[in-house]
């Protein structure tokens, strides 16, 4: 098996956590992107581990009943989709299949709810495009080779009008040979378009493409982490629950909107009592939400930027009962002296500091409420919330055709 130019055959049995399919090859594992359990399919070894290989797929000599076309043409070269060849049933079943194997190895044999999304294409409201030799592209699945697109599937239309127009407009541009990537997100019909650079470029040059793109876009240049205006809309406004958000250039906000919203309508369905703490709480949309169905809430927030956007939307929308704290959730938890409720916590990735964990198992709140994007952080501090019990696990699919998802796990105290 060390050939990479040698072709193998073998039969899909399982899925693994990136999407892609299981098969064996004299005993070992393969792990096969864009396949389907069931099918015969003919591959390469891409690269030959001691336990398990990487391979990439040549050909389906037997297909699934549930195998479809993708709609996508740059589908298995760019990197973020992984079930544009699997109809959308399929697709949430072998999600909900992936959480369920997480969770079993915290002995959670329960229901497992999926909150499909509403629409499978056209939902994102943010991308990050790369420039690469003129063009303008997504990177390459595991790689950051750069597979030039005129639009993406996924996301919004006013998204993909920038991409066409600034595609035309950087080609063979030596102006943005200094470009590392563009950033574009979308709220409502007004568009912010970020350019990340390695040396400023003039500000004439911006305007230009200002022109090109209309006065529902505003453009931004971030270099060495500095974040200018330069002309266009300043911030994107959109109303959430009745709340009136304004969005920066760099703010955090769900890349789903129509997801997002039934997240945080349950959230805010399952919340019990009056004084609720919410950490990692980011720009403070979740918290204004909530602060409409409790008596006290008070948000823990690390980030400086995100910190004032909090600060901000409170004072927008008159919301005194909510109290943002600026600090480490690490260091702010053990502080705080309030009896509360309900504790709902958002955390990136990484998930919890083990000081989180052991402080929120110790206190032993009515409610726990768990929200993931990451499954095996999630079970690791799971193990250790030994004074709760899960009540309710919901998988949210925030982000339809590619291989992650959000998991609401709700628990109560023992």
């Amino acid at each position: 098996m060390e050939n990479n130019k040698e072709k193998y055959q073998t039969t899909i049995i399982d899925y693994g956590y990136d999407g892609e399919g299981i098969g064996k090859l004299n005993g070992k594992v393969c792990f096969i992107p864009y396949t389907l359990k069931g099918e015969l399919v003919e591959f390469k070894i891409i690269e030959d581990k001691k336990d398990f290989c990487k391979c990439s797929l040549l050909n389906v000599l037997h297909s699934s009943n549930d195998r479809i076309s993708p709609l996508c043409p740059y589908f298995s070269k760019c990197g973020g989709c992984a079930y544009q060849h699997i109809n959308y049933k399929k697709e949430l079943e072998i999600k909900k299949e992936l959480l369920k194997n997480q969770l079993q190895k915290i002995d959670f044999h329960g229901d497992i709810e999926i909150v499909a999304s509403p629409k499978e294409y056209n939902y994102r409201n943010k991308i990050k495009i790369f420039l690469e030799n003129g063009k303008l592209g997504l990177k390459e699945r595991k790689s950051n080779k750069i597979c030039e697109i005129k639009g993406c599937k996924l996301v919004k239309n006013l998204i993909n009008n920038a991409i066409n127009i600034l595609k035309n407009f950087v080609k063979n541009n030596n102006h943005f040979k200094s470009l590392s990537n563009i950033v574009i997100r979308q709220e409502e019909e007004q568009c912010l378009v970020n350019f990340f650079v390695k040396r400023k470029i003039e500000k004439k040059i911006y305007f230009q493409i200002y022109d090109k793109l209309g006065e529902n876009y505003g453009i931004f240049e971030t270099f060495n982490n500095q974040t200018s205006y330069i002309c266009g809309i300043e911030k994107l406004k959109s109303l959430e629950f009745g709340l009136t958000c304004y969005f920066s250039a760099l703010s955090f906000h769900q890349v789903n909107n129509d997801v997002c919203n039934l997240l945080y309508k349950k959230i805010s369905d399952e919340i019990e009592g009056k004084n609720i703490i919410n950490c990692y709480s980011g720009n403070g949309v979740l918290s204004g939400i909530l602060s409409k169905k409790c008596l006290n809430i008070e948000a823990i927030e690390l980030g400086d930027k995100e910190h004032q956007e909090a600060e901000d939307l409170k004072q927008i929308n008159f919301l005194n009962n909510l109290t943002n704290i600026h600090g480490d959730c690490s260091k702010e938890i053990l502080r705080l002296k309030e009896d509360f409720d309900t504790i709902i916590v958002d955390p990136p990735r990484n998930g919890l500091s083990r000081i989180v964990a052991e402080r929120i198992n110790s206190k032993k709140f009515k409610k726990f409420i768990y929200v993931s994007c990451n499954s095996a952080t999630l079970v690791r501090d799971l193990k250790l919330m030994t004074n709760y019990k899960i009540d309710k696990v919901m998988l949210f699919d925030m982000f339809a055709k590619t291989g992650e998802y959000e998991t609401l796990v709700i628990l109560s105290k023992i």
